[in-house]
C-alpha cells in the first residue's frame, strides 16, 4: 500500500527514495529538506543536467541566475544569499521529480502518499486541542527548530508540528482537494483502505484547519469548494456553497450594514464570527493584523518603484526597513509572496517566477496523460492555485515543508506530462 514500484528499475532507488519523502516530509523542517536536497543531488550528479534539461526546467536555470545576479547587487547580498535557498534548492527538487514521475500510477500514488502524511499534522493538532495544556513544550529537538506547545494559543489556536498557525493551515489546505478527491472515489486505481485512509485525512485535516483559526485559509477553503464543484460540474454544490458563503457574510457583516443577520450570527461560534468580522472592524483587536499587513504593503510598493528592475535583494525587506526607520509593527517580511519577490528580484524576476508556473499548469492540463490520471492534474491544478492564492496576505513559502509540497506537486504533474509526450 505504502511502497509502488517502477517499470523503469533504474529509478528504484529515487523513485522509493521520493515515496519515503512524500510520507515523511511533515516530520522535521530541518532533516527532511536535508534529505530531500540530497535526493535532488544524487540525481543530478548521476543522471547530469542534460537528463533534466526540459524547457520549464531550463526556465528555472535562467530564473535561478537572475536571483544571483539581483543577490550580488542587493542591498545587502549576505542576507540575500540567504534567501536563494528559499527558490533554487526547490528549483532543482521540481526538476528531480518532473525527472523521476513517469507514469500516472506513479503520480496517483505520490498524491496518495502525500495526502497520508497529512495526518501525522493533523492528528498531531487534534492531539493539542484535546491536551491544550500550552505549558508543556514538545522537545524541539525531535522535530523542529522552535519549539511546539501541547495547547491552544491565547487567542484560541492550534499550529501542529509548524512554527505558525498560517503555515499549518495553508499546509493543510493545499492538500484538501486531492484528500477530498481521493474520499469522494473519484479515483478508481486506490484500494478501499487507501480511500479510507483519505476520508480519514480529509476529515482531520478540516478539522485542524478550523483549529488553526487562519481567515486566509477559511476563504480559500470556501473557494477551493466553489471550485472542486465547478470541476465536477456539479452546479446544486456550486450554489449550495455560495449560498453558505452569503449567509455566513450576512450573519458576520449584516448587522454592521444594517442588513440584520443577528438570529444567525448567535447561531455561530464566536471566535469564529469574531475573527472574521476583524479583517475590516478596527473595533476588534485582531484588526491589527490587517492594518500591519497594509502597512508593509505600501513600503513594499514604494521600495518597487524605486528599484523596479533589479529589487533590493531577497529578505532584504525588514533590513531596508530598519535603515529607513521604518516601523514594520513586528512583521519580519511583506506578507505578501509576490510583493517580496518584486522587492527582491525586481519586476523581471515576479513576471518570469508567475510566467513558468502558468506554463507548468497549462502544459500539464492540456497533456494528453492528463486524462488518464483519473481527474488528479485537474485537482492538483486547483491544490496549487489554492497554494500561491494564499500568498496575496500571507508569505508561508519560507517553510521548508510547505515549500517542498508545493514543488513536489509542480514537478510531478508537469513530469508526468513532460515524459508522456516524449514517449509519443
Amino acid at each position: 500500500m505504502f511502497w509502488k514500484s517502477i517499470e523503469d528499475k533504474s529509478l528504484s532507488l529515487e523513485w522509493n527514495w521520493l515515496q519515503t519523502v512524500a510520507i515523511f516530509m511533515v516530520i522535521s523542517n530541518v532533516f527532511m529538506p536535508f534529505f530531500t536536497i540530497l535526493l535532488a543531488l544524487f540525481v543530478l550528479f548521476k543522471k547530469g543536467w542534460r537528463a533534466i534539461a526540459t524547457p520549464v526546467n531550463r526556465a528555472y536555470f535562467w530564473l535561478s541566475l537572475w536571483m544571483i545576479f539581483t543577490t550580488v547587487i542587493a542591498f545587502n547580498p549576505a542576507t540575500a544569499a540567504g534567501g536563494l535557498a528559499n527558490f533554487l534548492p526547490y528549483f532543482l527538487l521540481t526538476a528531480i521529480a518532473s525527472y523521476i514521475i513517469r507514469t500516472s500510477e506513479q503520480f496517483i500514488h505520490l498524491l496518495w502518499l502525500l495526502v497520508f502524511g497529512s495526518i501525522f499534522v493533523s492528528a498531531f493538532g487534534i492531539l493539542q486541542a484535546i491536551m491544550n495544556r500550552p505549558d508543556w513544550i514538545f522537545p524541539k529537538v525531535i522535530f523542529d527548530s522552535y519549539p511546539i506547545p501541547m495547547g491552544f494559543s491565547p487567542d484560541r489556536r492550534i499550529q501542529s508540528f509548524f512554527g505558525h498557525f498560517n503555515e499549518t493551515a495553508i499546509y493543510l489546505l493545499t492538500l484538501l482537494p486531492i484528500a477530498f478527491h481521493f474520499a469522494m472515489g473519484k479515483v478508481k486505481s486506490i484500494s478501499k483502505p487507501q480511500r479510507a485512509i483519505a476520508i480519514i485525512a480529509l476529515t482531520l485535516g478540516t478539522c485542524v484547519l478550523i483549529l488553526t483559526g487562519s481567515r486566509n485559509a477559511w476563504g480559500l477553503a470556501i473557494l477551493s469548494g466553489v471550485a472542486i464543484a465547478l470541476y465536477y460540474r456539479q452546479w446544486k454544490l456550486v450554489a449550495g456553497f455560495g449560498l453558505v458563503l452569503l449567509v455566513i457574510a450576512w450573519a458576520v457583516f449584516g448587522q454592521k450594514l444594517g442588513l440584520g443577520g443577528e438570529a444567525v450570527r448567535s447561531l455561530l461560534p464566536e471566535g469564529f464570527v469574531n475573527r472574521i468580522a476583524s479583517t475590516i472592524d478596527p473595533k476588534l483587536s485582531d484588526y491589527a493584523s490587517t492594518a500591519d499587513r497594509v502597512n508593509a504593503w505600501q513600503l513594499a510598493l514604494s521600495l518597487i518603484s524605486q528599484h523596479p528592475f533589479q529589487g533590493w535583494g531577497l529578505r532584504n525587506f525588514p533590513l531596508i526597513a530598519q535603515s529607513m526607520a521604518y516601523d514594520l509593527r513586528g512583521l519580519p517580511h511583506e506578507h505578501n509572496f509576490y510583493l517580496a519577490i518584486a522587492v527582491g528580484t525586481g519586476i523581471p524576476g515576479l513576471l518570469g517566477f508567475i510566467g513558468i508556473i502558468g506554463w507548468t499548469i497549462w502544459t500539464s492540463l492540456k497533456s494528453a496523460i492528463a486524462k488518464e490520471t483519473e481527474g488528479m492534474i485537474g485537482v492538483v491544478a486547483i491544490a496549487i492555485i489554492l497554494c500561491f492564492a494564499s500568498g496575496w496576505l500571507d508569505l508561508v513559502f519560507y517553510e521548508p515543508r510547505i515549500a517542498m509540497l508545493l514543488w513536489l506537486l509542480l514537478g510531478s504533474m508537469y513530469g508526468l506530462a513532460t515524459n508522456n509526450n516524449l514517449k509519443t
